[in-house]
């Protein structure tokens, strides 16, 4: 090998070093908006040069830009009339991605989108030129890619199926009319509701539902493994977006013996507050907890996944005998939860197990609910649920709960 050739080599690893290097030090530093006669004019100033992607979303009308792992240093973006923009979320969308989501209050169009590096005194610029769009333009315009990232929009999570697709009990489920008794502890699965770009109810103070249900959560988890009787996994362990299938995929991956989804409300009336309990239905038990379930539905849109449309196996599970089973056990748990959280003094809802169709509860196999930990909307039950006594004794309910539960199947097994 020549000098030359040697030389270039190691140019050529400093090159690939320095690249790889700004891929991991992506800042958003700045994002402003420019109002001209045909179009609005979107400018990101960046710490490097990067590949991004951009495209437009509907139900309801959003704009997403992927970029590889960035940190935030925008802060508040002001948001002129002009851009059509009513809110901007942004955070981990998978390991290596993240995404900002501008939700729109029009229909827009994107025109343009590149790449402007340093020059003079100017950052390195993402530019992004859009405007108002017919419906036509657009249907024809959505979902259409800008730019050159190219990424797996979600991780794949291996469900446990037969050939047919049609899913099977995990091998050691715990059922009070089966003829075993299952010896391993059982499987608890957590799920803390939303998540990175999902920041779910943003209630009194800036307080981000995804943050209070996470540190629950965990503090659920610890009671539960301290008590040295239970098994437990979360679904996520820190501030990641996973889809609503993934949620569940998860639960059946690992053969969970009980899903709890941990969520808080808000409501347009300040003085509503009270936790309540969910389980999965055809039909909603009332209009309120229709909206609720549609709202926490919708969880996926904010990445551009609509649930509905990829779920015809779970509508046809709705109808087997294993999935009435399966809700039959929901809730039961559930009214026993409802009774444990009332006895630890903690305020309910009147009626506070209700059910409806969450996305979030269609493991066939396993007894699923959803709690809603109380609403963040309410001055006073937004700080109690962010302070630790409060979830303690939230988690102490719950897993009480749990205890009776198990208890009581423990004692039918052997009946």
């Amino acid at each position: 090998m020549s000098y030359i050739q040697r030389y270039f080599i190691i140019f050529l690893c400093l090159v690939l070093t320095l690249i790889s290097t700004s891929a991991f030090a992506l800042d958003i530093k700045y994002v402003r908006f420019g109002n001209h006669p045909d179009k609005v004019r979107m400018v990101l100033d960046l710490s490097e040069v990067t590949d991004f992607r951009a495209f437009i979303l509907s139900s309801p009308t959003r704009m997403v830009i992927d970029m590889p792992t960035f940190s935030w240093q925008a802060g508040q973006v002001q948001k002129p009339k002009s851009s059509m923009v009513s809110d901007i979320r942004q955070g981990k969308l998978m390991d290596g991605i993240s995404r900002i989501v501008f939700d729109l209050n029009q229909l827009v169009k994107i025109d343009s989108a590149f790449l402007l590096p340093k020059q003079g005194g100017k950052e390195n610029r993402l530019v992004i030129d859009y405007s108002l769009a017919t419906p036509n333009q657009f249907n024809q315009n959505k979902g259409s890619i800008h730019g050159t990232l190219k990424v797996d929009d979600y991780k794949k999570v291996p469900i446990s199926t037969q050939q047919n697709n049609i899913p099977t009990p995990p091998k050691n489920n715990l059922r009070p009319n089966s003829n075993k008794i299952v010896k391993k502890k059982p499987l608890i699965i957590i799920d803390p509701g939303h998540g990175g770009i999902d920041p779910g109810t943003i209630g009194k103070n800036n307080i981000y539902e995804k943050d209070i249900v996470l540190s629950l959560a965990k503090e659920l988890k610890r009671q539960l493994i301290s008590s040295g009787s239970y098994r437990v996994l979360l679904t996520r362990e820190k501030d990641l977006f996973i889809r609503l299938k993934n949620r569940v995929q998860f639960a059946r991956k690992h053969q969970g013996d009980l899903f709890i989804s941990l969520h808080v409300d808000s409501n347009k009336k300040s003085s509503t507050h009270g936790a309540s309990i969910y389980t999965l239905s055809k039909k909603a038990s009332d209009a309120q907890t229709a909206k609720l379930a549609e709202k926490e539905n919708q969880a996926d849109l904010i990445a551009g996944v609509d649930f509905h449309v990829e779920d015809k196996q779970v509508a046809f599970i709705l109808s087997d005998f294993l999935m009435n089973d399966t809700m039959n056990q929901s809730k039961y748990f559930a009214n026993i939860l409802a009774g444990k959280i009332k006895a630890h003094g903690i305020y309910t809802l009147q009626n506070p197990h209700r059910y409806a169709g969450f996305a979030v509860l269609k493991a066939p196999d396993i007894p699923s609910v959803l709690i809603e930990a109380g609403f963040i909307s309410n001055k006073k039950e937004a700080r109690l649920l962010n302070s630790a006594s409060h979830k303690k004794k939230m988690a102490k309910s719950i897993h009480m709960g749990i205890n009776t539960y198990f208890k009581n199947i423990y004692k039918n097994e052997q009946n």
